[in-house]
This record gives structure tokens, C-alpha cells and sequence, in this order.
């Protein structure tokens, strides 16, 4: 019986219950095993230091390449090498690749991620770290960014634009300025 509809039922449901739980444990901000023993979060002590990522605001994108910042805060008294990974959630923006920084000891730093733009929308980034050797250090931080790559041209065209008209403008006023100057003169010899 093992083409039977409950034993398909039965699979089916289960491979259901995995994909909404890997996909609640890639956007939420809370580990998987956090909402498993909820209890034993809140007992553990605070004052462990750590290697965290330090959630942010959105980001808005307004060009085709950039890099987007990243706050990396470091608890420990030695500075520590660390890879920063980010993986989008669409297609909209790539990450070439991972950025090796050196975190100061007791201290916060700001590692720069190069991206670029393919689409304009909504992309929320998964983010997180690694040691040197590929050890991870971090759950997944979630950034939310706002694309909009064309932007950037259009704002220079109509920068562009502006500047152009405003030549014209001044040259049509000082030929202007001269013909009245030459006509006063001419009138007044």
C-alpha cells in the first residue's frame, strides 16, 4: 500500500510543515529553536558577550551598483576577522560576493556589501556571519531594502536638463543685456 491516499496525505503534509518551517526560519527574526523552548530563551543571561549583527532601517537603492552597509557589533576584548554573507530574497539584487572585515574588540564597525541592481521592488536581504575557517557565528538578520536602479539616470538627465536650460537662459540674457547696451549707445552717438 504504498501508493494509498492517506500515505500521499500523510507526505504530503509533511513536506508542507518543512517548507513553512524553513521559510519561517529564514524571515523571522527569531531562531527556530527559540520558538521550541520559548522558556528557556528568557532564563539565559544577557551578559555573555557575542558577535552580533545590529538591525538597521530600510535601505533605499537609487543606483545600479552600491554598497549597503552593515553594522557588525563585537562584545569580546580581541578584535575578531570575520566574513559578512548576504543572500537576497529575489532576484532583483545580486551580491557578487562575501566581505572579510576586522571587527575592533569592544566595539561596532560598519562592513560595506557590494550589491547590484536588476529590478526595481521590495528585497529583503538574509544576512549573516562567518569566521574565517566558514564557521557560523550569527542566525540569520534580515535588512529590508527598496530598489529603484532607474532613478539614478533619471535624476541626471533632469539635472542635466536643468543646468542646459539655465546656459541658454543666461546666454539669451546677456546677447539681451548687449543689444540694449549697443542700441543706447548707438542712440546716444
Amino acid at each position: 500500500m504504498a501508493g494509498s491516499p492517506v500515505n500521499f496525505r500523510t507526505k504530503l503534509i509533511a513536506a508542507l510543515t518543512a517548507s513553512a518551517a524553513i521559510a519561517a526560519s529564514i524571515f523571522s527574526p527569531i531562531p527556530a529553536q527559540a520558538y521550541q523552548a520559548s522558556s528557556a530563551v528568557s532564563s539565559l543571561p544577557k551578559d555573555i558577550p557575542s558577535i552580533h549583527i545590529v538591525p538597521g532601517s530600510v535601505i533605499n537603492l537609487v543606483s545600479s551598483e552600491s554598497k549597503v552597509p552593515v553594522r557588525i557589533q563585537n562584545d569580546f576584548d580581541a578584535e575578531i576577522r570575520v566574513q559578512v554573507h548576504m543572500l537576497p530574497s529575489n532576484t532583483r539584487v545580486t551580491v557578487p560576493n562575501a566581505v572579510e572585515v576586522v571587527v575592533p574588540a569592544n566595539s561596532g564597525l560598519n562592513a560595506q556589501v557590494p550589491v547590484k541592481a536588476i529590478g526595481n521592488g521590495k528585497v529583503f536581504l538574509i544576512v549573516w556571519l562567518t569566521s574565517f575557517s566558514g564557521l557560523r557565528l550569527t542566525e540569520n538578520s534580515h535588512l529590508q531594502m527598496n530598489v529603484n536602479a532607474e532613478i539614478e539616470l533619471a535624476m541626471l538627465i533632469t539635472f542635466g536638463v536643468g543646468i542646459a536650460a539655465l546656459a541658454v537662459i543666461g546666454v539669451l540674457r546677456t546677447r539681451s543685456k548687449l543689444r540694449r547696451k549697443s542700441h543706447l549707445e548707438a542712440d546716444l552717438s
